[in-house]
C-alpha cells in the first residue's frame, strides 16, 4: 500500500491537484453514462469484485464489496448546473455519503462557480458545505483558483480557506502551478505552502514533472519533494519514469517505474532506490474497455533484481469511458 501510494503521488497527484484548482471543468454532466467495475487479484490469481461506479447524466453513484461478498452503497452525488453563458457557469453538487452498514450520513454540497474575464483570465471559487444536525448546511472550506494564460505558458494560482474558532474564515493553504507547452514537451510545476505552528507560510511540497513525446512513446518524469522539519528545506521524497505506447490497434501501454527514499521492511537510503515497476494496459473491445495493472517487486534478497509481474488490478468500463 505504501509503494502504491508513492506512485500515484508520484505520478498523479501533480494533475490532480490541479483538476481540484479547475474543478468546474470535470462534471457529471458531460457523463453519457457508463459502468465501471474494479477488482483486485490475490497471490493465486484469484479475481475479486471490490468497486462498482456507475455515472449517468448529472448522477454517480459507487458501492464496494461488503464482508458478505455483496456491494454496499459508499457514495452518491448529484450535480446541476445553475448559470452556464458567456460570463461563466455556476454548478452545484451534493454527495451523500454512507457508513459500513449502507447508512446514509450528513450531505454535503459544492458549490463551483467560475467567472470568465475579459482579459482571458478565469476565477474559479468553490464552497464545501456540509450538512448539519439541524437540515442546513454549514461552509467548511473555501476555494479560489485564478487561471492565465500567456502564449504557452499556464499559471493557477490557488487559495484553500476554511472557518477559525472566531467565526472568520482563515486562509490555510496556497498553491502556485505553473503549465508551459512545446511543440512535443511540457513542464509542469506545482509548490504548495501551508501555515506552520507560528502562522507562517512555508513550502510543505514541490512537484515538477517534464513530458517528452519522441520515437512513438510519450515519456514523463515526475520528481516529488517534501519539506523536512528537521532542517526547514524540501528534500527528495519520490521520483517516477513513465513511459507510454499507443498501438496501431487504439490499446496503450505504460510503464511506470518508482523511485523512493524509503519502504516499509527495507533499509532507507540518501538515493532514491528502485522500489516498483508498474505495468499498465489499456485495450477497448467488444463495448467494453479493460485496464489491468501488474506490478514487479525487487526481492528482499537482491534489491537489484525486479521479480516477476504479478496482476494486482483490473477495471472492466462499459458505456461512454474515458
Amino acid at each position: 500500500m505504501a509503494l502504491k501510494f508513492l506512485a500515484e503521488t508520484a505520478e498523479r497527484t501533480f494533475m490532480r491537484v490541479l483538476i481540484v484548482a479547475l474543478c468546474s471543468l470535470i462534471v457529471v454532466q458531460g457523463q453519457e453514462g457508463s459502468t465501471t467495475r474494479s477488482y483486485t487479484f490475490d497471490t493465486n490469481g484469484n479475481r475479486q469484485l471490490t468497486l462498482e461506479s456507475t455515472v449517468t447524466k448529472g448522477s454517480n453513484a459507487e458501492s464496494v464489496r461488503n464482508l458478505n461478498g455483496g456491494l454496499s452503497p459508499v457514495q452518491r452525488a448529484e450535480e446541476r448546473v445553475i448559470k452556464d453563458d458567456a460570463s461563466g457557469r455556476v454548478v452545484e453538487r451534493i454527495i451523500h455519503r454512507y457508513d459500513g452498514n449502507g447508512q446514509p450520513g450528513p450531505p454535503e454540497k459544492l458549490q463551483i462557480e467560475e467567472h470568465k474575464h475579459a482579459d482571458g483570465s478565469k476565477t474559479i471559487e468553490t464552497q464545501v458545505f456540509k450538512g448539519n444536525l439541524s437540515g442546513g448546511f454549514s461552509m467548511t472550506e473555501k476555494t479560489t483558483a485564478v487561471a492565465r494564460k500567456v502564449g504557452n505558458i499556464e499559471t493557477i494560482d490557488t487559495q484553500v480557506a476554511r472557518p477559525n474558532l472566531n467565526g472568520g474564515i482563515e486562509l490555510i493553504e496556497r498553491k502556485q502551478a505553473r503549465i508551459e507547452t512545446g511543440d512535443k514537451t511540457k513542464q509542469e510545476a506545482l509548490t504548495v505552502e501551508r501555515r506552520d505552528a507560528n502562522g507562517n507560510f512555508q513550502t510543505a511540497l514541490k512537484e515538477v514533472k517534464q513530458t517528452k513525446e519522441a520515437n512513438g512513446a510519450t515519456v514523463e518524469n515526475s520528481a516529488q519533494y517534501i519539506n523536512n522539519p528537521a532542517t526547514g528545506h524540501l528534500q527528495l521524497n519520490s521520483q517516477s519514469v513513465a513511459e507510454l505506447r499507443k498501438r496501431p490497434d487504439g490499446s496503450e501501454t505504460k510503464q511506470i517505474s518508482v523511485y523512493a527514499m524509503n519502504q516499509p521492511g527495507r533499509p532507507n537510503s540518501d538515493q532514491p532506490q528502485l522500489r516498483e515497476q508498474q505495468l499498465i494496459e489499456k485495450r477497448t473491445a467488444n463495448g467494453q474497455t479493460v485496464e489491468s495493472m501488474s506490478i514487479r517487486r525487487p526481492s528482499v534478497e537482491d534489491p537489484g533484481i525486479l521479480g516477476p509481474a504479478q496482476k494486482v488490478s483490473e477495471s472492466v468500463c462499459t458505456g461512454t469511458c474515458k
